[in-house]
């Protein structure tokens, strides 16, 4: 991967409905190359695929992180990844048999009884589970949310810092 292809990169992660033509302009190439550079980064697998950010108002978020007995992650792995429409991703981490699941619906209850549903099946699998409620989503470049500093954080640096904000 080169300059060019970061270049791409960014510009499709801004607008993923970019034109191959306005693309290979922003880049310095023909919209021929541009579309040809854009397939590559596909069959590499750099780029995974398109999505489209939706916003529901009331819309629930959770993370569950789940933490299996030593033989038991793939049994909980395959229980959470199979069982639910509401689970929109799975990750596991370099801590050891650890799962990371975000869930979201636009009801609490669905939420609740998936946490109750994960704990009955797999409760005798589990060392830990914690839930946490996504409270504000600050800062998520897919869906478009940019984090901007406000005056309070630039404060906090300040005083963190030892600077006082009016110099």
């Amino acid at each position: 991967m080169d300059k060019t292809d970061e270049k791409i990169l960014k510009l499709i992660k801004g607008n993923a409905r970019m034109s191959y033509r306005d693309i290979g302009d922003a880049v310095g190439m023909s919209r021929v190359a541009a579309k040809k550079r854009v397939k590559k980064l596909e069959d590499a697998g750099i780029i995974r695929g398109y999505n489209t950010c939706i916003y529901k108002p009331g819309e629930v978020t959770v993370f569950i992180d789940i933490v299996t007995k030593d033989d038991r992650f793939e049994r909980v792995l395959d229980y959470v990844s199979t069982r639910t429409a509401f689970i929109r991703q799975i990750f596991t981490t370099l801590k050891k048999n650890h799962i990371h699941v975000v869930a979201v619906s636009d009801s609490p209850n669905d939420l609740k009884y998936l946490i109750k549903m994960i704990q009955k099946e797999c409760g005798d699998d589990l060392e830990e589970l914690h839930c946490h409620a996504v409270k504000e989503v600050v800062k998520d470049v897919y869906g478009g949310i940019r984090y901007e500093r406000s005056v309070s954080d630039d404060n906090e640096c300040d005083e963190q810092s030892g600077r006082s904000s009016s110099s």
